[in-house]
């Protein structure tokens, strides 16, 4: 059973992000020694950081004076209140404080070098070809445009198509655009207006309607014009149009009253003017007021192309997963080597959990252009998220180093280099909030752009630093860091209501920041109290539901975020020493997250997330209640999935994989299941041994499973593989060998430690 998680333990947890590759960029561009918010330093060594030449600076986010530095063990666990992080989301009007520029803060020499901006600062949405649509195969059907008791109109349009058609353009008076071609049109419809019959345009007058202009590409008919004697109503319109059981594609304008109503199914548009720009244009009395009414002036039929789909795709709210997904997937079809199509429709797949197929169509996307920008930092986000963490470093800096990217894409890419420092060893963890920084301050230029992508696309940038800085804080030794933490996720909570009011993001940002909350707080000594927090979880979720209406999709993210919320209020439970709490939020989560497992699975840590949540709901049982055979129960669950290899996620490190599965070997001990036991203590070990190897834990963290590993093999009549290492006391920490039975004396039980995992005073609660 030890097989898959031993013998892959060279490579389990290899360091993609090697200094090298993200040193590369990041040394030349910032000094080492300098950050933004300032880690804490010994107190011997305070003001010495070899570099006697650097300006006194304090951090953007902590005003006070160094801190002492704190021992290198768990915190003692108590309830503190006055400084725990509390939601604030509900606080609309809170305005943000965010990170200051750095001509206020930052020297020249913290700036990185990169590609000087491009000339253009907004990302547009490259126009896609058309597609050439099949000829519809239903009869022409006569259709009644009333309207005001004015006389009827006739239009012919073509409606239902042949059953495997998706869609077809519409067709007026037996004339369908991408079909008919101008000698039909001229066979059909005599003599246009224009005396010379070969432009792009013929115009007609035909009964009951004013103006009828076909327009041509050579001899193929694009499009057709229809103008309406009066306007008629939109609903009854559409349904005589045969339109009803399409998704309208609606453009409002600025009162919010609709302009236009297109259909890209059938490449049908209906032109709106609404009671308050019918008035402006004949100089009536002002309709400031919202208008109540609106007419179709005007009917367009095109040819069905890539770009109305993708127009309706972006109309799509946030929440809309499975529409946009569609509308992309039928833009494709349509232009199967667009570019910009292939980008959007990766970052829905990715936000929806399917990786894999994001990565191909962002790498396929960039394949196609090499030189989109756009498209090859959504391949890097891909990679991330599939733990690819070298490639994506390298097409990060493609896009950093290069001089075409727009700002808006160049601080995206800065915040993506910065999420995949975090990643790395603690060398390489230290130029992150650098990183986070530089991208808050790009970003920060571009939030109030008139272009609604560019500032929808800035927040979201915004948002994702401050509440990275904070996990980044939390999880470090920093000055002042419980003020520090609070600071940014407060600014994190405001800049969500920000965008919730200004519609660029929707209420479940409260969700995301909450979880977010929860997983820094649960990193401070001691840990905050998750009550609110959880609270501001479910009632963002509960406001959520409301607007996704049948969007699986939506509604999957939704319980994910929500069962992570609930995984680290268990984790900060069994901390705080609130058993009873603790294992309620850990069955919470197991009731949230299990059954959304298996659709994920093209995420690499969800397996491990499960296996881990598992763990915790034991580690509860066996620290707390003493009750090693419920512990057993829960860790025969989690034992399988935390074998597996997992890569260094947000999520899974070795320090905690491998803390895990020693504390687990430990129950397993207890209960009489030695061989079991060893075997994860030897796992866990080796996990932890390579965390050490590759910088990323401190040597000290292998000396409680080091000694659990060599007492069991004693016990065992096995070879003792290391040499026990000793603890800052001079105490060996082994695990005794138990008296005969399953239980073991107090005295014994004390001495073999769960690695990481409880305090002096914790663990003399057991």
């Amino acid at each position: 059973m030890s097989g898959g998680i031993l013998k892959g333990a060279g490579s389990r947890y290899a360091r993609a992000l090697a200094t090298g590759l993200v040193g590369g960029l990041l040394f030349t561009s910032f000094d080492a020694g300098e950050v933004f918010a300032k880690p804490a330093a010994p107190e011997t060594a305070a003001s010495d950081d070899g570099c006697s030449t650097r300006t006194e600076e304090k951090s953007i986010v902590v005003e006070s004076g160094k801190a002492p530095f704190g021992n290198s063990g768990v915190a003692t666990v108590t309830d503190r209140h006055g400084k725990d992080l509390e939601p604030i989301a509900n606080i609309s009007e809170y305005e943000p404080d965010l990170a200051e520029t750095s001509a206020q803060r930052l020297e020249q020499a913290l700036v990185p070098t990169l590609a000087d901006p491009p000339a253009g600062e907004q990302l547009g949405v490259t126009p896609v070809a058309s597609g050439t649509p099949e000829a519809p195969t239903a009869d022409d059907v006569c259709i009644e445009a009333e309207s005001e008791g004015l006389e009827t109109h006739e239009l012919q349009v073509a409606t239902d198509a042949a059953p495997s058609a998706l869609h077809h353009a519409a067709s007026f008076n037996g004339v369908t655009p991408g079909v008919t071609m101008r000698a039909d049109v001229l066979g059909k419809w005599s003599n246009p207006i224009e005396p010379e019959v070969g432009g792009d345009t013929l115009t007609y007058q035909l009964e009951n309607f004013p103006t009828v202009a076909v327009g041509f590409s050579g001899d193929v008919v694009t499009s057709i014009r229809v103008e309406l004697a009066a306007p008629a109503a939109p609903k009854r319109l559409i349904a005589k149009l045969g339109l009803s059981d399409f998704r309208p594609s609606v453009a409002n304008d600025e009162f919010g009253c609709p302009t236009s109503t297109s259909f890209p199914e059938r490449g049908v548009t209906l032109h709106q003017r609404s009671d308050a720009a019918a008035a402006m244009a004949t100089d009536g009395p002002s309709t400031a007021n919202a208008p109540q009414g609106e007419g179709v002036y005007e009917i367009v039929v095109r040819s069905v192309d890539a770009a109305s789909f993708v127009r309706r795709a972006q109309r799509c709210s946030q929440t809309e997963y499975a529409h946009r997904m569609d509308d992309l997937k039928m833009a494709l079809d349509l232009d199967p080597t667009n570019v910009e199509v292939m980008c959007r429709l990766s970052e829905v797949h990715l936000a929806t959990g399917a990786c894999v197929a994001a990565e191909q169509l962002a790498a396929k996307a960039v394949n196609v252009d090499p030189g989109s920008d756009p498209c090859r930092l959504q391949w890097a986000k891909c990679l991330h998220q599939l733990a690819r963490y070298d490639r994506a470093v390298e097409e990060t800096r493609v896009v950093l180093e290069g001089t075409t990217a727009a700002p808006i894409v160049r601080a995206a890419a800065l915040e993506e280099m910065a999420l995949l420092a975090a990643l790395g060893s603690k060398d390489v963890q230290q130029r992150a909030v650098p990183l986070h920084n530089k991208a808050i301050e790009l970003a920060d230029t571009l939030a109030t752009s008139d272009d609604t992508a560019v500032r929808a696309a800035a927040n979201d940038v915004l948002l994702s630093a401050h509440l990275a800085v904070a996990e980044q804080i939390a999880a470090g030794d920093w000055q002042s860091k419980d003020e520090a933490v609070g600071q940014w996720v407060s600014r994190a909570s405001a800049l969500a209501e920000q965008m919730i009011v200004s519609g660029d993001g929707d209420v479940s940002l409260r969700l995301r920041v909450a979880v977010t909350a929860l997983t820094a707080g649960g990193r401070l000594h001691p840990p905050v109290d998750p009550k609110l927090w959880i609270e501001e979880a479910e009632q963002a979720a509960a406001d959520y539901e409301a607007t996704i209406g049948d969007d699986a999709f939506a509604r999957s993210l939704m319980n994910w975020q929500l069962g992570m919320a609930y995984f680290h209020a268990a984790e900060i439970q069994h901390r705080r020493g609130e058993a009873d709490l603790a294992i309620r939020y850990g069955e919470m989560a197991d009731a949230t997250l299990s059954p959304l497992a298996e659709e994920r699975c093209d995420v690499p840590d969800t397996r491990y997330a499960l296996g881990r949540l598992y763990f915790q709901i034991g580690a509860v049982h066996a620290v707390h209640q003493q009750d090693h055979d419920m512990a057993c129960q829960w860790y025969d669950r989690a034992a399988d999935l935390l074998m597996e290899p997992a890569p260094v996620t947000r999520l899974a490190n070795p320090g905690h994989h491998g803390d895990a599965l020693v504390s687990m070997g430990v129950s397993y001990w207890e209960t009489g299941q030695r061989e079991r036991a060893y075997e994860l203590t030897a796992a866990g070990t080796a996990l932890v041994d390579q965390g050490v190897a590759e910088g990323l834990l401190a040597a000290e963290t292998l000396a409680v499973p080091k000694g659990n590993l060599n007492a069991m093999a004693k016990a065992l009549g096995k070879a003792e593989l290391t040499t026990p290492e000793q603890d800052s006391g001079g105490n060996v920490q082994v695990a005794h060998k138990p008296r005969a039975g399953n239980k073991r004396s107090a005295k014994s039980r004390s001495q073999t430690r769960t690695a990481g995992r409880t305090s002096s005073s914790a663990a003399s609660r057991r």
